[in-house]
């Protein structure tokens, strides 16, 4: 009956010979094409892969005929009166690959098209600001490619302290953490492919584990702006995101090599993208790299060498209706504390710190020697999205974070090579997250849960800095933005279950002098060698809160107002810390019964985002209750001399500061840029001011592009640093012997060194076109007029000078 009536409808030919059945089927198979009616439709939405935003003006096209259309202002699209065959289409878009796209007409006649947006490597001269879509008003800054492989030898922290409002808190010119708002630690969450970095960050020199060459997008939300995936970081949180591949059959990727003076080192940083036009892809990306000694201008900074080896590899599949991928990452580092920085007492300290010059300066070496760190990170995720209309998404994704961190002392005898901190942590997340928005507004919800593991191993002949625990934590979220014509309004929610099962030793001698019998008493579970065994479970419920109101006060100004309520618990370390820290050369001591923390804090964003002269002005300010701070409380007395003591205490702080940026282009070939950023943080409690303050910084570059010569750009830097003038009194005073008699000496850890001016130049040529690849080359100098200076922000100013002159020589070939 099918058959008879197609025939019907087409008017073709009557077969009556019944001999000829089989030729008739067949004839009529091969010419049902031809007769077809063809009144088919195909609706549809142009979508950009990288901010998940609609496309408009894209070109929609029928491979063979000269039927097209073009997206509306909402990407959508309609292709009318089509048949069978017409079942592939081209769509191209001015900013976008080309994209061949097969369509299924017996499947769904409703179709979702994900575009990729190029990166030309000829526009790399002229630096943009990526518009990223989200669903908060938060201002969110990112750092260009070019940035990105400026300090693709020197990490996360030197990079991102590019924009206004970041410092560093270092521990020598190995290891850096970033600062946002004069916060750091376990207060700025740092975020990689969606995954909140776990790598034991409460420690002062404890660097982020992660390896920025490996990330497309680097981002960051001062603020609260990420309540999706932490809701304890009120300083701010750094996003480092991997880009989706081309899909189209192809081979591709790119190769920088770094040359360094200054520690006659360098990195090989290579990585490579397979993709298919069907959507799937693999993706790897490998660093090496290996410096000797530094050295300041005028001595080598003796054991400071570093070496880094790093691997990621993605296995994924990018469709238009759902996305998978499968992602594996190592990251390993080892790391010379200066020689010089190794004390024995206080006495050591004041006598550095009286001195000019290190105590020990030895020839140049690649060997990395004790003290050292030793870290290593694993991480391997799954994740899988479902898109069921252009509207609603399912996302789930599984992490799983192994961390092992050495700190290796200078000892002697049968622990000589044995770590004297050694820990482990191992750290499991699930996520799932639904999202769904309309014409104008975007909303996201989902659930979480994590357990954490940290095992102290054992044997290594010091008694634990921190111990063991299991963490369990879980809660939801949700956000959400609406837009309106002239006022964009965003929130957040984010609720927090945390509990910490605590298995903690404690010293009969400090278990009577801080009274904890009474608290802790009930919860002895046994008593080793003078030692009391605490088993107890410590619960915290936190509650976050995020608020924005974007006012649109003309096309290129904006006026953006964010409210941030963060109650964060407190970490292990800031709670049970006991003992001798080998790095720091100080007793740290935690308080068992702090309680979490919660800070307000207000962020205001004047922004004219357009025109040769653009700026963005946002001042802010921050109270906190409980703020945990670790702060000098006096000595203690060993076999080895007296040691300064630490201790963790909960204050009522205030922070006030304002970050400046702003651009003027002078022509298309001349582009000055400036950012300044002020903090200032005072303990609301004695009205003193807080230690580890940044001062007032300005940044300025002067940007030259020379037309006449090919694809030559040249840019200078200059940083102004000025002296810290509020700082606490954290003097102690030490009896030294001096001339045969015992004499009282104040021994100054607080007064902050000068302000200094630091000078740099960039030269970068191409790219240029060389067979089937293209190279560009880069010469870069830092501290150029070799200044000798000290920096606050640096645990090891009192033992050495920053590092002197840097030059850098880099070839980046994109294949």
């Amino acid at each position: 009956m099918i058959f008879i009536t197609l025939l019907t409808k087409c008017n073709c030919i009557s077969f009556i010979n019944t001999k000829k059945a089989l030729v008739s089927i067949y004839l009529l198979a091969s010419s049902f094409i031809f007769c077809q009616e063809c009144n088919l439709k195909i609706k549809g939405y142009i979508i950009d892969s990288n901010s998940n935003s609609v496309l408009k003006g894209a070109v929609i096209q029928v491979v063979g005929k000269k039927v097209n259309t073009i997206s509306n202002d909402d990407g959508s699209f309609v292709l009318e009166n089509l048949c069978l065959t017409d079942n592939k289409l081209k769509i191209s878009h001015i900013n976008c690959n080309q994209l061949i796209r097969k369509i299924d007409f017996f499947q769904s006649s409703n179709v979702i098209i994900i575009m990729d947006h190029k990166v030309e490597a000829l526009d790399e001269v002229i630096i943009a600001e990526r518009k990223i879509k989200s669903s908060s008003t938060a201002k969110i800054y990112s750092l260009s490619e070019i940035e990105k492989d400026r300090y693709s030898n020197s990490g996360l922290s030197a990079a991102i302290s590019q924009i206004s409002g970041v410092t560093t808190l270092s521990t020598g010119g190995n290891i850096s953490q970033p600062v946002i708002h004069g916060m750091f630690g376990s207060r700025v969450g740092i975020l990689y492919d969606g995954i909140l970095l776990e790598n034991q960050q409460w420690g002062q020199d404890h660097a982020p584990n992660i390896d920025i060459n490996a990330f497309e997008n680097i981002r960051l939300i001062k603020g609260a702006g990420a309540l999706r995936y932490s809701g304890s970081s009120p300083g701010g949180v750094i996003i480092l995101e991997s880009s989706l591949p081309k899909k189209i059959d192809s081979l591709y990727g790119k190769t920088l090599i770094n040359g360094v003076s200054n520690g006659l080192g360098g990195s090989l940083i290579s990585s490579w993208t397979k993709s298919y036009e069907n959507g799937k892809y693999l993706k790897a990306q490998g660093t090496f790299k290996i410096s000797g000694d530094l050295n300041s201008p005028q001595y080598i900074l003796s054991n400071t060498g570093n070496n880094e080896k790093n691997l990621s590899l993605s296995f994924g599949s990018n469709n238009d209706s759902k996305n998978w991928k499968l992602y594996f990452s190592y990251f390993n580092t080892e790391i010379g504390i200066l020689k010089s920085s190794h004390i024995g007492n206080v006495g050591d300290l004041l006598i550095a710190i009286e001195n000019k010059d290190p105590g020990v300066i030895d020839p140049f070496t690649y060997d990395i020697n004790y003290p050292k760190q030793s870290n290593t990170h694993y991480t391997t995720s799954i994740d899988f999205s479902k898109y069921y209309d252009l509207n609603n998404k399912l996302s789930f994704k599984y992490s799983w974070q192994k961390n092992n961190r050495k700190e290796f002392d200078v000892r002697i005898g049968s622990v000589k090579n044995t770590a004297a901190l050694n820990l482990n942590l191992d750290t499991h997340n699930l996520n799932t997250s639904y999202e769904w928005k309309n014409s104008f507004a975007r909303f996201s919800s989902g659930l979480f849960f994590q357990i954490q593991n940290n095992y102290s191993t054992p044997g290594t002949g010091v008694k634990r800095l921190i111990p063991d625990y299991l963490k369990t934590k879980f809660g939801s979220y949700v956000t959400g933005k609406i837009d309106n014509n002239n006022i964009d309004f965003s929130f957040g929610l984010r609720y927090e279950y945390n509990s910490n099962d605590v298995h903690k030793y404690y010293r009969n001698t400090r278990w009577e002098a801080e009274n904890y019998e009474e608290v802790l008493g009930p919860y002895v579970v046994d008593e080793i060698l003078s030692q009391k065994l605490i088993k107890k479970v410590f619960v915290f419920n936190t509650l976050s809160i995020n608020t924005g109101v974007l006012f649109k006060l003309s096309e290129n100004k904006d006026l953006n107002i964010q409210y941030n309520y963060i109650e964060r618990a407190p970490d292990i370390a800031e709670m049970f810390s006991d003992g001798l820290h080998h790095a720091l050369a100080s007793f740290e001591y935690g308080n068992p019964f702090l309680k979490k923390e919660k800070t307000h804090k207000i962020i205001i964003n004047l922004e004219k985002k357009s025109g040769v002269f653009k700026y963005n002005l946002s001042p802010f300010i921050t109270s906190g209750k409980n703020y945990i701070i670790i702060e000098p409380s006096g000595f203690e007395q060993t076999i080895r001399g007296a040691f300064p003591v630490w201790e963790y205490s909960p204050y009522n702080v205030f922070f006030k500061g304002i970050d400046l940026d702003f651009s003027y282009n002078f022509n298309d070939y001349i582009k000055f840029k400036h950012n300044s950023s002020y903090v200032q943080g005072i303990n609301d409690d004695n009205n003193e001011a807080l230690v580890g303050i940044p001062p007032l910084i300005l940044n300025n570059q002067l940007s030259f592009y020379f037309s006449n010569w090919k694809k030559v750009f040249v840019s200078l830097f200059s940083k102004n640093v000025f002296q810290q003038k509020l700082f606490p009194n954290n003097n102690t005073v030490t009896s030294v012997f001096e001339n045969g008699e015992r004499v009282d000496k104040i021994v100054d850890v607080s007064t902050p060194p000068n302000g200094y001016h630091d000078l740099g130049v960039n030269f970068s040529f191409g790219p240029y076109k060389m067979s089937s690849f293209k190279m560009n080359v880069s010469l870069v100098i830092d501290n150029v007029l070799n200044n000798k200076y000290r920096n606050y922000l640096n645990r090891l100013r009192f033992y050495s000078d920053e590092l002197g002159r840097n030059v850098m020589l880099q070839i980046k070939i994109q294949h």
